[in-house]
C-alpha cells in the first residue's frame, strides 16, 4: 500500500494593506528625492531641509522598492518538508528539521519580524509578518512541522 498523497502547500500571500503602504512609501520617497535633485522642489521643502538630503531620499526609496519586491510580491509556502519564501527577488527554502532557533521581534512603527537561524552553517532569515495567516508559520516553527491544530 502506497502512502497517501501529501497535502498541497499552504500559500500565504502579503496582506493588501501592507503592500499598498510599502508601495506608496517607496513611490513617495523616490518622487521627493527626484524633485529635490531636480531643484524644482523649493515650494515643497521647508527652508531647514538640507540640500544633500534628496539623494538620501532616493536611496531610501530604492530600499523600500527592494522590500516590496522581496517581501510584498513574494509568497510564503508551508508544506510537510518545510517552508519557502518565493518571489521575484527571493527564493529560499528551509526544512523544518534544519531550524536551529527562531524568535519573533516587534518593530516600532511596523510589522513584527521572525528571525530564523537554520542549517549547518547557521544562515539567518528574516521574514516580516505581513502575510495573511502568518501565525501559521509561527505555529509550524513551534511544532517543527506542518501546522496542526
Amino acid at each position: 500500500m502506497s502512502p497517501p498523497d501529501p497535502l498541497p502547500p499552504l500559500v500565504l500571500r502579503c496582506r493588501l494593506l501592507w503592500c499598498i503602504a510599502f508601495s506608496a512609501a517607496a513611490s513617495a520617497l523616490l518622487l521627493l528625492g527626484i524633485i529635490g535633485c531636480s531643484g524644482r522642489g523649493d515650494d515643497l521643502f521647508p527652508a531647514w531641509f538640507p540640500p544633500g538630503a534628496a539623494p538620501i531620499l532616493i536611496l531610501l526609496g530604492l530600499a523600500a522598492v527592494y522590500f516590496v519586491g522581496r517581501f510584498c510580491f513574494a509568497r510564503l509556502l508551508l508544506d510537510a518538508e518545510g517552508f519557502a519564501i518565493v518571489g521575484p527577488l527571493v527564493d529560499r527554502r528551509v526544512s523544518w528539521s534544519s531550524v536551529i532557533r527562531w524568535e519573533r521581534r516587534a518593530q516600532r512603527g511596523g510589522p513584527a519580524t521572525l528571525w530564523i537561524v537554520h542549517g549547518p552553517d547557521r544562515r539567518r532569515l528574516s521574514i516580516p509578518l505581513i502575510y495573511r495567516d502568518d501565525h501559521l508559520l509561527e505555529l509550524a516553527l513551534e511544532q517543527r512541522s506542518f501546522p496542526r491544530y
